[in-house]
């Protein structure tokens, strides 16, 4: 048997032994607890064809990418730690920020309970992308704002991928975590925080010099340049939303930061 056949046949085992790990816990579970589970397992085949994967296939094996290496966590961490150090948030945005931690800290049983659902991801992560995605509208999906009514339609689109709509806030929000692969992260220093969630958003202010608003908007370390819709970025667009740093500071302030 060649190479190409050794990896199709480990990568079915391990996904065959996924599955039954699935169905074992899904046993009279509610919609919201399968949706969670077989996203999961999405996440797991995912992570299991990448794994099973020899180093090469007929060819000589492939370096990591230099971009690739630079965006790993391990390459930023200390970056995000000195940000944050130094982050301040801007006088004339004080009372934006404030505005949009009440409404986060109006939405902490819904977000602890996702993070429950999920294991050791912290609620402030949920709450904060609630926000930046959808605006802390709990008939939107976490994946992206769109209206839970409908799969999204925006990327990630067609999500979720089970089930049917409508569907429901903390189904989504489940998914959207999970699609991520966020319940597999250890521990949650602010560095790892921001690095999700800037992940979580996508690189490309990052490929291009610049501190993403995504975090930084509202802060000293932003003042202008954003995308302003889905591969379009405008230099001189300055973000009007609040960024992730300052509602941890303002969450820290109110004795609701990460623990």
């Amino acid at each position: 048997m060649d190479a190409t056949a050794d990896l199709a046949r480990s990568e079915l085992h391990a996904a065959v032994a996924a599955l039954l790990r699935c169905r074992a816990r899904l046993a009279g579970a509610t919609r919201e607890a399968v949706a969670g589970a077989l996203a999961a397992l999405e996440a797991e085949l995912r992570r299991l064809a990448e794994a099973e994967r020899p180093a090469s296939v007929g060819a000589a094996a492939e370096a990591v990418p230099p971009a690739r290496a630079a965006f790993a966590f391990a390459a930023l961490e200390g970056e995000y730690a000195r940000l944050y150090a130094s982050c301040r948030i801007r006088p004339e945005r004080a009372g934006e920020v404030g505005h949009a931690v009440a409404r986060l800290l109006a939405g902490k049983a819904a977000y602890r309970a996702v993070a429950a659902e999920l294991g050791l991801v912290p609620w402030q992560l949920v709450g904060i992308i609630h926000g930046l995605e959808a605006s802390f509208d709990f008939s939107r999906h976490l994946h992206n704002g769109d209206p839970l009514s409908a799969r999204t339609r925006h990327v990630p689109q067609g999500r979720p991928v089970i089930g049917e709509p409508p569907f429901t806030w903390r189904q989504s929000a489940v998914d959207a975590l999970m699609l991520k692969e966020l319940h597999r992260v250890p521990t949650w220093p602010v560095p790892r925080l921001l690095y999700e969630l800037e992940r979580y958003n996508g690189f490309g202010y990052r490929r291009r010099g610049l501190p993403s608003p995504y975090l930084w908007s509202f802060t000293t370390h932003y003042t202008k340049g954003k995308y302003v819709r889905d591969g379009v970025f405008d230099a001189e667009a300055v973000s009007r939303q609040c960024g992730a740093a300052a509602l941890l500071l303002a969450l820290a302030e109110r004795g609701e930061g990460l623990a």
